[in-house]
């Protein structure tokens, strides 16, 4: 799939892409990790508009679009949302980058709904893209959480869902010790 080109932006909304337009009621009816209603619109206008309180947008976005490995309609769609957000504002946030590693390795390796193929294209290519902003900031100091969680993305990104989810799964003192385990 070629998403290089094709950017996440408000003037794809127009044409047959999957991304649902922030003020659509279908929201509404989009399950999250609970697999109840959740509408994450609310939230990712907050974040578009620059909020102030992001923190709690980070945390209810992770209690809500992702509990106990279940994901739903509304994580994915979601991912598209942030990804645009993300780029748009230039916000670095390990938050974004993990929680997009952490949709996608719920989605490739637990018992959660499919992609539906409305949404499919925009949800892989986001997740491409947000590998592809991440890298654009790589000269930038990160903290360890922050570095793990884009390499994780990236090798979701790259088609390396193994690797992708050692490493967004796995706290770093985890890896070390598996690291002693098998190398030590």
């Amino acid at each position: 799939m070629r998403c290089s080109h094709r950017r996440i932006t408000r003037s794809r909304l127009a044409g047959n892409c999957g991304m649902i337009k922030l003020d659509d009621p279908k929201w509404k009816m989009l399950n999250g990790g609970y697999r109840l209603p959740y509408d994450a619109s609310v939230r990712l206008l907050e974040l578009e508009s620059g909020a102030i309180h992001i923190e709690q947008i980070w945390k209810e976005f992770w209690n809500e679009l992702h509990h106990q490995g279940d994901v739903d309609l509304a994580s994915y769609a979601a991912v598209p949302e942030i990804v645009r957000i993300c780029i748009h504002r230039q916000l670095l946030d390990w938050n974004a980058f993990a929680l997009i590693a952490t949709i996608e390795e719920c989605r490739v390796f637990g018992e959660n709904p499919k992609i539906p193929q409305w949404l499919e294209s925009d949800y892989l290519c986001a997740i491409k893209q947000m590998a592809e902003f991440g890298a654009q900031q790589f000269s930038k100091t990160w903290s360890k959480e922050f570095a793990q969680s884009f390499l994780a993305v990236a090798a979701f990104a790259k088609g390396l869902p193994k690797n992708g989810r050692l490493l967004i799964t796995f706290s770093d003192n985890e890896l070390d010790e598996a690291f002693e385990k098998l190398f030590l």
